[in-house]
């Protein structure tokens, strides 16, 4: 059983924004085709990222808690996380748009990506050695760059507040990953590669991992909702 843990947790995960998909009010189903479109974009840095850093060292898999069948030298656990987060995360994002359509951080939102993209850059010069917070926070830097300055766009505060949220099931989900309920970690860290900082079990890198990870997924489809609604497509 325990070789399942990994695979149980996608399919946790996954339940519940998947059963509530097809939920009258929300309809969440309507967005998948830009949920999964951005998926498909994240996964084309994300996938190739996470097999170098695996063959790296920079993290690897406990092979007490996954299935042994892997692609590409990855688990195929691996792969499904990278469908099932971004699928829940942009599920809770799509519940904050229904119940709570008007931000309380919009009037900041400028600010907040401001501070944001200062943290990032200064985390990515002062430990240009590590590559795991390196990587991770640079890429954030110039894609919070891009939102503020280039693509201007007005749903940063809705995202920052479906963050903040998505911290919760972010907790128990990376808390279980990184070994906070059992005696060894499903995915173990390389500390000379991050900042040795952990929140709980999990590294603080991985909230930045997290944010850059969710925020190209909502990008895709904030991009194709304005696409659809404007009648520029068809889908249904």
């Amino acid at each position: 059983m325990e070789h399942y843990y990994y695979l149980i947790l996608d399919l946790l995960t996954l339940s519940y924004p998947l059963a509530k998909s097809f939920e009258s009010r929300l309809k969440f189903v309507r967005y998948w085709p830009g949920v999964f479109l951005g998926i498909a974009v994240m996964s084309i840095l994300f996938v190739p990222w996470d097999v170098w850093f695996t063959s790296k060292g920079v993290w690897g898999f406990n092979e007490q808690y996954i299935s042994g069948i892997h692609i590409a030298n990855l688990p195929i656990e691996e792969w499904l996380f990278f469908i099932v987060v971004p699928f829940a995360c942009s599920f809770i994002y799509e519940v904050l748009n229904y119940f709570l359509p008007n931000s309380p951080l919009k009037p900041a939102q400028d600010k907040i990506t401001a501070v944001l993209i200062l943290v990032s850059f200064v985390l990515s010069v002062l430990f240009v050695d590590r590559i795991y917070t390196f990587t991770t926070f640079s890429l954030l830097c110039l894609l919070l760059i891009w939102h503020l300055l280039i693509n201007k766009s007005d749903y940063l505060g809705q995202f920052f507040l479906a963050f903040l949220i998505i911290q919760i099931p972010f907790l128990m989900v990376n808390g279980a990953l990184t070994g906070l309920f059992t005696e060894e970690p499903i995915v173990w860290y390389n500390n000379a590669e991050n900042l040795n900082l952990r929140i709980l079990t999990i590294p603080v890198d991985d909230i930045g991992y997290n944010m850059l990870m969710l925020l190209i997924v909502i990008t895709v489809l904030e991009q194709y909702k304005v696409r659809k609604f404007s009648g520029v497509l068809t889908v249904s």
